[in-house]
């Protein structure tokens, strides 16, 4: 089963992934592990770093040296363009093309981890107004969505997606268990790796595919593979969680 990876930090030099050339191909390597068939490319954009122009400039740079390379080495990968784009409640007046997916209509969105902002509803409203389907970066690691996950139902039962880092998924533990919940509240959409080092943070997703059942493995794989071509995903009827005993269930 030949799997997707939609969020990841191996271009060359352009943010806090991968370093250099040589670290990328490492990472490439690790993804050719995995059994990856394709690859989305997601560096991160700040609205209030950089502009769009500049950014995207940087990101075709690395790109282009990054699949040089590919193609010398005959890698059998596919290969797309996106970012990860911090929310800002300026989202929905960017040229919200350049920044999602290439090709496609789905942007990746990563949310604050220190604080709760506000507006994120209206800002998915707009962004989906226009015609872009949102994708949550590793809503994991968003403690009010931990606190409160009834938060991920509202956005998800709005039209987002929700996407998880593999990481959580193999290391078990209190995140992999929260995760499991995310999974069969059917508030996940796709499984990534964020991958930014070979040692640190490498790009394992078939490890964490391995920690599913073979129904949830071929959903998750399927899912990855349609919003990499574009197309619209099988989309579940999420459950709501409900606040019983002091636990969420």
């Amino acid at each position: 089963m030949q799997l997707v990876d939609l969020h990841c930090h191996i271009l060359p030099g352009i943010d806090d992934g991968a370093k250099n050339i040589e670290m990328s191909m490492q990472l490439l390597d690790q993804e050719l592990d995995s059994d990856a068939a394709g690859i989305c490319f997601t560096p991160h954009f700040y609205y209030e770093r950089t502009s769009i122009e500049e950014f995207t400039a940087n990101r075709h740079k690395a790109f282009v040296e990054l699949v040089e390379q590919v193609k010398l080495h005959k890698i059998p990968l596919a290969l797309k363009a996106g970012a990860e784009v911090y929310f800002t409640p300026a989202l929905p007046s960017l040229d919200l093309k350049k920044l999602a997916f290439s090709g496609t209509n789905y942007i990746l969105i990563e949310l604050p981890t220190s604080f709760h902002p506000s507006g994120i509803e209206d800002v998915l409203y707009d962004v989906m107004q226009q015609g872009f389907v949102p994708i949550l970066a590793h809503v994991e690691r968003y403690p009010y969505v931990t606190e409160n996950p009834t938060l991920l139902y509202d956005w998800v039962s709005n039209g987002a997606l929700a996407q998880i880092n593999a990481s959580g998924l193999i290391r078990k533990g209190h995140t992999a268990k929260i995760l499991q919940k995310y999974i069969d509240w059917r508030l996940v959409h796709l499984i990534c790796t964020d991958a930014h080092h070979p040692e640190k943070r490498p790009a394992h997703l078939r490890a964490a595919f391995d920690t599913l059942s073979p129904r949830t493995q071929k959903r998750y794989q399927k899912n990855a593979v349609r919003v990499f071509l574009g197309k619209d995903i099988d989309y579940e009827e999420p459950i709501k969680p409900r606040y019983r005993f002091g636990h969420w269930i």
